[in-house]
């Protein structure tokens, strides 16, 4: 079972802006969110988000962006404040829920990016970020999990789980 395309947008715009804002190395923090995303998910790997989160990166790169951290965050919040049809999500639907898994994965890494030049091209173009003072993740009450992924504490420390399951 996968995260739906959002859930996974935003775990990969976390660990971009993670690895950019700290000396932890990439695939340190992809496999500690990955390991998290698996409570829920089983089936979402490190291996994805990890290269989301680089595609990310080179997007930015690409169109000359100099305030990532920004650019993250507001990707972040667009991805959980609105559906992929620009309204609103809800968070406590009567029927179905918005975290639920989905058996086959309809996104990939590549299509994703897609998504996210098109709202850096967007948000550089219109220099609107719409994200308010002091959102994050961590301190939305809406949904749980992803309030737990943003308070997720990768360490150092992390890089010797990884190493101890790739046999290294």
């Amino acid at each position: 079972m996968f995260a739906p395309e959002f859930v996974f947008s935003i775990a990969s715009a976390m660990v971009a802006d993670r690895y950019l804002s700290s000396n932890l190395e990439i695939e340190t923090i992809a496999h500690k969110v990955s390991i998290f995303l698996q409570l829920n998910y089983s089936d979402e790997n490190a291996q994805s988000i990890r290269t989301t989160a680089e595609e990310f990166m080179h997007s930015m790169l690409e169109a000359g962006i100099d305030n990532a951290d920004v650019i993250l965050l507001n990707y972040q919040y667009e991805k959980f404040v609105y559906k992929g049809n620009g309204k609103l999500r809800n968070w406590s639907p009567l029927l179905g829920d918005p975290l639920q898994s989905i058996k086959k994965r309809l996104y990939t890494p590549k299509s994703i990016n897609r998504d996210f030049k098109a709202f850096v091209y967007r948000t550089k173009q219109s220099g609107a970020y719409n994200c308010p003072d002091g959102w994050s993740l961590s301190n939305q009450v809406s949904c749980s999990i992803l309030k737990d992924m943003g308070n997720l504490e990768v360490t150092a420390f992390d890089i010797l789980a990884l190493g101890n399951q790739t046999g290294m």
